[in-house]
C-alpha cells in the first residue's frame, strides 16, 4: 500500500499554509484524500506539490498563476523528452 502524506506534517515542514494547499486543489494541480477526518496528498503529487511550493515560496509566484508556470514547465519536460528520444533515434541510424 502507498503511504499518504499528511497535508497537516507537509505544511510543518515546508512552512506553507494549508489553505494554500487546499487552493492548488480546487486549481486540479494536486490529488488529496480525506481518511477519518485527515487530509492526505498522493505520494505521487508530493514532488509536484514540493515544485509548485519552492516556486510560491521561493520565486514569489502568486498563487493565480501557479497552474501557468507548471503547464509551461510540463510542457518543457515533455519536449526535452522527446529531444533525447529523437537524439537516440538519431544516433542509431548514424551508426
Amino acid at each position: 500500500m502507498e503511504t499518504l502524506v499528511s497535508v497537516n506534517e507537509f505544511c510543518v515542514y515546508h512552512h506553507v499554509e494549508v489553505s494554500f494547499i487546499y487552493l492548488l486543489e480546487q486549481r486540479g494541480l494536486i490529488q488529496t484524500t480525506l481518511i477519518d477526518q485527515a487530509v492526505y496528498v498522493h505520494p505521487e503529487h508530493v514532488a509536484r506539490l514540493e515544485k509548485l511550493v519552492r516556486l510560491h515560496q521561493d520565486l514569489s509566484i502568486h498563487s493565480d498563476d501557479l497552474d501557468i508556470v507548471i503547464n509551461l514547465l510540463d510542457q518543457l519536460e515533455h519536449l526535452q523528452h522527446q529531444v533525447v528520444q529523437l537524439q537516440n533515434r538519431l544516433a542509431f541510424y548514424e551508426h
